[in-house]
């Protein structure tokens, strides 16, 4: 979680700096918000209940994600997100829980006490005999603030939120003659100025 918020922190700051705004970014037209919301409520309720209402509660999440990022699928940085949450999705549904590498722990100073313990139902220490360990919490992030390990997917997922978020200060809002929605300015034209003059 933490690399994602730094990442779109650092996303408002570069798309801030290339000329962007973010009521461009507001006026970004997304279709089916709704399957997001109903999305991290079937996760929510699946990470509380525990045990296998965890991976399932995942898998739901991540279907209806999915069909939120097919409706969406003409906006940039969708199909980074798309593929980190599958790739999550699928190391979880194989194994039960996210494996978590006590190497790259030890490497971003995360204490794994409660997955040691058996106390956290939503992850669980690499074996050998953990299926597809590559897509498992792998990545050490160190975070002066809050360091942290994570996956693979979770790294695709930051990266396409941060494209989303750059590329979408950059584009012309509806209506702003910029081009119609969806089209980014070229480098040094104005919203208003027409093509070809």
């Amino acid at each position: 979680m933490s690399l994602v918020v730094a990442v779109l922190l650092a996303a408002l700051v570069v798309g801030r700096l290339c000329g962007g705004s973010v009521e461009r970014l507001g006026g970004l037209h997304l279709r089916r918000r709704r399957l997001v919301v109903a999305a991290l409520l079937t996760q929510a309720v699946g990470a509380v209940v525990g045990g296998p209402a965890y991976p399932a509660g995942l898998a739901g999440s991540a279907l209806l994600v999915a069909a939120f990022l097919v409706a969406n699928r003409g906006v940039r940085g969708t199909g980074l997100v798309a593929l980190g949450l599958a790739a999550n999705a699928l190391v979880v549904g194989l194994n039960g829980a996210m494996p978590v590498s006590a190497t790259a722990a030890a490497r971003a100073q995360v204490p794994v006490r409660e997955v040691e313990a058996g106390r956290d139902s939503r992850h669980e220490l690499q074996t050998p005999r953990t299926r597809l360990p590559w897509l498992g919490d792998v990545v050490p992030v160190l975070l002066p603030v809050r360091p942290e390990v994570v996956s693979p997917g979770d790294v695709l997922v930051a990266a396409g939120l941060g494209q989303l978020v750059v590329l979408g200060m950059l584009t012309a809002l509806p209506g702003s003659g910029g081009g119609g929605r969806g089209r980014l300015l070229p480098t040094g034209s104005r919203a208003g100025a027409s093509g070809g003059t």
